[in-house]
């Protein structure tokens, strides 16, 4: 399973959000690129980059940042937040280079705008984000409820042509408390979607939880806070030898 490292960012600060309640954000001390670039070097193969004012005010503020750290590490970029028009995915595309493009709230107010991205781009570089709270998906930052469950939601961007969805309860988000396998597994047995679950990992536990459901389809997990805060024992290793500036034979950063 292809472990995704998050980098969520917020007034040009990586922040940790806690269930998407404002006042429970938490800004941690190292800038976005500086956390790009250690992400590059502990070897993840892909990063996904959720631009936290785009997503809640449905306009980038965080874009010579992300242009950055795309720039500055040498794996596929996931871009999510703020993306609501095609001119603006366009732009992600050729100015920042970023693979693939995550939409959440466009894809429930503008189903259209879906129709446009998959006639411009190759389904493989679309992905739309399902948040889930309360069996309701949620939108502009997990604020406004949509009026419909995250199973008829994935039907439906299913039918006109999505291949992978990013599948999240909102309410798991930051306290890793463990990811909603009930409704990963009813999603993927009741559609042909590839899934990448988010929020809720904590630990190694939750990652064999998710393995241990035994559905092709769920093939990869993105990690925030529990990366962060060093949950996984392979990550003393390399944290341990950036502060003690040992040289090993590290992958190179552009």
């Amino acid at each position: 399973m292809l472990v995704i490292p998050v980098i969520d960012i917020k007034n040009g600060k990586c922040v940790r959000t806690l269930q998407g309640l404002d006042d429970k954000t938490e800004y941690y001390q190292e800038t976005p690129v500086k956390v790009a670039k250690l992400f590059r070097k502990e070897n993840f193969k892909a990063i996904h980059i959720t631009d936290w004012n785009g997503a809640i005010e449905g306009e980038m503020k965080n874009y010579d940042i992300i242009k950055e750290i795309s720039h500055s590490v040498d794996i596929p970029i996931q871009l999510g937040g703020g993306i609501r028009d095609i001119e603006t995915a366009k732009k992600m595309f050729s100015e920042l280079g970023v693979y693939r493009v995550v939409i959440g709230t466009a894809a429930i107010t503008k189903p259209g705008f879906i129709n446009k991205l998959l006639d411009n781009f190759s389904a493989s570089k679309i992905i739309i984000g399902i948040d889930e709270k309360l069996n309701n998906v949620v939108t502009n930052g997990w604020v406004n409820y949509a009026n419909i469950t995250p199973l008829e939601f994935a039907k439906f961007v299913e039918s006109i042509g999505i291949k992978r969805i990013i599948y999240q309860d909102v309410t798991r988000v930051g306290n890793c408390c463990g990811p909603f396998l009930g409704r990963i597994k009813e999603i993927a047995e009741s559609t042909k979607l590839k899934i990448t679950s988010a929020g809720g990992v904590g630990c190694y536990a939750d990652l064999k939880a998710l393995m241990d459901l035994n559905l092709p389809s769920v093939d990869s997990v993105m990690i925030s806070r529990a990366l962060y805060e060093n949950n996984f024992p392979c990550q003393y290793l390399w944290r341990n030898i950036e502060k003690l500036d040992i040289s090993l034979d590290l992958p190179k950063i552009k």
